[in-house]
């Protein structure tokens, strides 16, 4: 797709995760000082960016057990990791504000110069453990209008992993809702936890719905599985347990496993030429 090309240099781009440590204010925050939280973020991102990832996400996944919306420790904490980790790597940077701050990422974007947010609970309405989340479209779109950051992408999940829709609709018609509707960049198809494998069918009947659609395959893809997505079903995809050591969400960034994921992408990319 044009707008991944445009965003990332590439066509099929691997969007890497920058788990952060947890923030001032969150439950397992331990006093860790913004410097030291800074420097494993930066050891992350050069070891993603380094061997072959072409965007990351810099996101508070330690901060659970997260709110709807975050508190301005968290979003002062964010802004300042996301402004170092910009200054350290060369490659595109986006925001995902957990529990679903749409508000939030897209400030910090607009303030450090992200180009994209990935926004989980986008459209509808879901029930999650953190209670009811309902659609936040129509704000972030005023909001986004407002701080004229048109240029900031919003990636919007359905279906988002560890949530369950109350509308019980196909996946492929929510998909369609938030993009034509909720007029989100792209769209994200996931598996049911972080880690989770992403069914191939999912992604396909949203294809086959919606095919000029730019779509993002967002959890549990393996350099082994990206054959099964990759180039004829999803336009990008977002990895994080993957490359961590062991396949393991809270262990380091392993940088042989992003190689890897890397050099089987290019061989997708290749196959997507003929």
């Amino acid at each position: 797709m044009k707008m991944f090309e445009e965003v990332f240099g590439k066509k099929l781009p691997i969007i890497g995760v920058v788990h952060l440590q947890p923030l001032p204010g969150a439950p397992r925050y331990e006093g860790m000082s913004m410097k030291e939280i800074t420097r494993a973020a930066i050891e992350e991102a050069k070891a993603m960016s380094e061997n072959g990832v072409d965007g990351l996400i810099v996101e508070n996944f330690r901060d659970m057990m997260f709110k709807k919306r975050v508190g301005p420790e968290t979003v002062a904490s964010m802004s300042y990791v996301a402004s170092e980790i910009v200054k350290s790597v060369s490659v595109p940077i986006g925001l995902c504000v957990l529990q679903s701050d749409a508000i939030s990422a897209l400030a910090i974007a607009k303030a450090v110069g992200g180009k994209f947010i990935r926004v989980p609970y986008y459209t509808e309405t879901y029930i999650v453990d953190a209670g009811m989340m309902e659609s936040i479209a129509a704000d972030a779109l005023r909001f986004r209008k407002m701080i004229e950051a048109r240029d900031v992408k919003i990636f919007a999940d359905v279906h988002i992993k560890h949530g369950y829709s109350l509308s019980r609709r196909p996946i492929e018609e929510s998909a369609e809702d938030a993009y034509e509707r909720g007029l989100a960049d792209a769209v994200i198809v996931t598996g049911k936890k972080t880690g989770g494998k992403t069914k191939p069918e999912d992604v396909k009947a949203v294809r086959d719905y919606l095919p000029d659609l730019p779509l993002i395959v967002g959890s549990g893809v393996t350099p082994d599985s990206l054959s099964e997505y990759f180039p004829k079903l999803g336009d990008a995809v977002i990895v994080g347990t993957s490359l961590k050591k062991d396949g393991k969400t809270e262990s380091p960034i392993d940088p042989e496993r992003v190689r890897q994921f890397s050099k089987n992408m290019e061989k997708c990319r290749k196959e997507l030429e003929k």
